[in-house]
């Protein structure tokens, strides 16, 4: 290797290039050094959580918009395709039985959903196309701006049969407590037919400026029901829907809504819609959505284990309540209840409680 460049120093013709190959070596070597950057690529939309129901007008399917789309449906290019395929009725309940020809029945526009319809950032389209004691599968499949499939949503059978009666009578009453809803019903479908499982129901409330929002944290088998999450002297709508669930599958029946429900009066405000908790410095901040009607504070309550202890002596007029009582790495729950305003200070129930885990230890 030593002889070689010694015989190249030697020639004449290398003599004045050696300078400059010796140059542009080092030149080479100069600059930053750095790691190569990773290669990422952002993860297509998919749908994780496609639900179907059958109601009077056919299957119901919905889905959630993807955050890929949900930030953008106009740009996004993304379209849905909603496939079908067919069970033979005596097959309904077989998962390895194989089904009739895959189908797309439907395809969807995030940006232009006419055939469909957008609530609270889910799809809603409705299947009619459909027949009693007919078991239908569904796929929906994410697609790119040139037709072809991205990723595929989980896939669920709907089991069709005719949907229970709807609901007769319902009315609404004051209550010390709240509005007290009550209601008759059979234990028919809308053919005559006994029902094939036991009557449920669904409970809804619209308040001023809102939107319709299940009440009923389970569904309720009795014909009544007691809502006492409401602000004095306001009106409500309310929506009771019968359903069955026939095989995994819920069948709704047609809902009945009444209009203008006024809440009693000298009734404490509901407790807060929604409770979250953010880390601080040694601290927990609890934060909360103001309640509805006339509010003059509100209490914060905490739970360790199976101790519950209010903390706040008097009521508090708005969030946040910083508890700097707090232990490391401790389990903690919190819940806020409203108080009317004064003079007679009623207290409220109770919102959901929030849990988080004290990960910030103090310094």
């Amino acid at each position: 290797m030593n002889i070689r460049i010694c015989f190249i120093a030697r020639s004449p013709y290398f003599t004045g290039l050696l300078p400059f190959l010796l140059l542009g070596t080092l030149l080479s070597g100069c600059g930053k050094k750095s790691f190569p950057k990773p290669v990422t690529q952002e993860l297509p939309p998919q749908i994780q959580d496609l639900r179907v129901q059958v109601q009077p007008k056919g299957v119901e399917l919905s889905w959630s918009l993807p955050d890929q789309i949900k930030s953008n449906p106009q740009g996004s290019g993304y379209r849905f395709a909603i496939l079908r395929s067919e069970l033979a009725w005596e097959n309904r309940s077989c998962v390895d039985c194989p089904p009739s020809n895959q189908q797309e029945i439907q395809r969807i526009d995030p940006a232009f959903p006419q055939s469909a319809s957008i609530d609270s950032n889910r799809i809603v389209w409705v299947d009619t196309a459909v027949s009693p004691h007919h078991a239908y599968r569904y796929q929906v499949i994410v697609q790119n701006e040139k037709g072809r499939p991205v990723t595929f949503s989980n896939i669920l059978t709907a089991k069709v049969i005719t949907p229970p009666e709807g609901i007769k009578k319902l009315g609404a009453s004051r209550d010390p407590q709240g509005i007290l809803l009550g209601w008759k019903a059979s234990n028919k479908d809308q053919k005559g037919k006994k029902l094939s499982g036991d009557l449920q129901y669904t409970i809804e409330r619209h308040a001023p400026n809102g939107s319709w929002e299940v009440i009923s944290q389970v569904p309720i088998k009795a014909q009544n029901f007691l809502d006492s999450a409401v602000a004095s002297n306001q009106s409500y709508d309310y929506r009771v829907t019968p359903f069955v669930v026939f095989e995994e599958t819920r069948v709704l029946g047609e809902p009945a809504v009444i209009q203008n429900v006024l809440a009693p009066e000298a009734l404490p405000p509901p407790p807060p819609g929604t409770v979250w908790v953010i880390p601080a410095k040694g601290a927990l901040e609890v934060q909360w959505t103001p309640s509805d009607g006339k509010v003059g504070g509100y209490y914060v309550y905490r739970k360790e284990g199976k101790e519950i202890i209010r903390l706040t002596e008097t009521p508090v007029k708005n969030p946040p309540y910083v508890d700097r009582s707090v232990k490391p790495n401790a389990v903690y729950f919190y819940a806020v209840s409203s108080v009317s305003a004064p003079p007679e200070q009623r207290e409220g129930l109770l919102s959901k409680w929030a849990e988080i885990r004290n990960l910030i230890f103090q310094q």
